[in-house]
């Protein structure tokens, strides 16, 4: 089970890739030409570039904090699987990470913070039920790189992550002293900000190098 679940999430990465990949100079011009704020020229951006390239859609709503939220089916050589995928958009000027809501994970999130060991679970399931259909969920994350300029941004690369599902919580974060992909995140608990924690893409890529992409311009 657990190797059809990763084929999904590569078949998902391959999928995002290629949307970005294709969309990129069009991306460039778009985040050259706006005005608002950088975060939202990405969500725009990756949303533009997922209906561009187009993929098979099931008629079932799906909820959470995430730019681009997909109903789907991905078809393997063998079988079809439907999936919840979601696809989360950051825009930065550097920096290895990217922020994650515990809305956008299905992984226990297991670290010590402020010398004390947390265990906070995802609050994605595995597999979101709607009636008689059972859906993979995938978590991807964009990250776009930009320098400002007297007008506009200047788009520099992207940086496309396949977040681990809870399936794989063993390898990628077995507990909190053990190698572990996440970070401590940006968020107060003095005031009052839910728990947050930061993807280290360097950290994901040295324990699954086909995770993290990176794509520049041409």
């Amino acid at each position: 089970m657990s190797k059809q679940i990763e084929e999904v999430e590569k078949s998902c990465l391959r999928l995002v890739v290629r949307a970005i990949s294709d969309f990129y100079v069009h991306a460039a011009k778009i985040f050259l030409e706006e005005t608002d704020l950088a975060s939202d020229v990405a969500e725009d951006v990756t949303r533009e570039a997922m209906e561009t390239l187009g993929m098979s859609r099931a008629h079932i709503r799906l909820y959470g904090k995430v730019d681009y939220k997909r109903a789907a089916v991905i078809f393997l050589p063998d079988r079809e699987i439907n999936v919840a995928l979601m696809i989360d958009s950051k825009a930065e000027k550097d920096g290895n990470t990217a922020t994650i809501q515990m809305s956008q994970t299905s992984m226990q999130i297991r670290q010590l913070r402020d010398r004390a060991v947390v265990a906070v679970d995802g609050l994605l399931p595995v597999v979101i039920k709607r009636g008689d259909v059972d859906m993979q969920t995938i978590t991807i994350v964009v990250k776009y790189f930009y320098a400002d300029l007297p007008t506009g941004y200047q788009l520099k690369k992207v940086k496309i992550a396949c977040i681990p599902s809870g399936a794989f919580q063993d390898k990628y974060n077995p507990s909190h002293d053990q190698d572990s992909i996440w970070l401590a995140g940006r968020n107060a608990p003095t005031l009052g900000e839910e728990f947050r924690v930061r993807l280290s893409f360097s950290r994901l890529a040295a324990k699954s190098p086909w995770r993290v992409v990176e794509i520049k311009g041409r």
